[in-house]
């Protein structure tokens, strides 16, 4: 068990309204769990870096495949 002080508690009893969460607990770990997600969607996009598209690629002509 941690224990952490809050500076802000509208913000977390808000968070704890909206997510329907039965105590301050249950939102602090929610928020947890989403920081961590977010944390782990910006380490994959940092990785993979930017798209690279085909120079000779023309969208248009796909487009008149169909």
């Amino acid at each position: 068990m941690i224990n952490i002080a809050i500076n802000n508690e509208k913000t977390v009893e808000r968070a704890q309204q909206l997510g329907h969460h039965q105590n301050l607990q249950d939102a602090v770990e929610k928020a947890v769990e989403h920081y961590v997600q977010y944390l782990e969607q910006q380490t994959i996009s940092e990785e993979f870096g930017t798209v690279d598209f085909a120079e000779d690629y023309d969208y248009k002509q796909q487009r008149r495949v169909r």
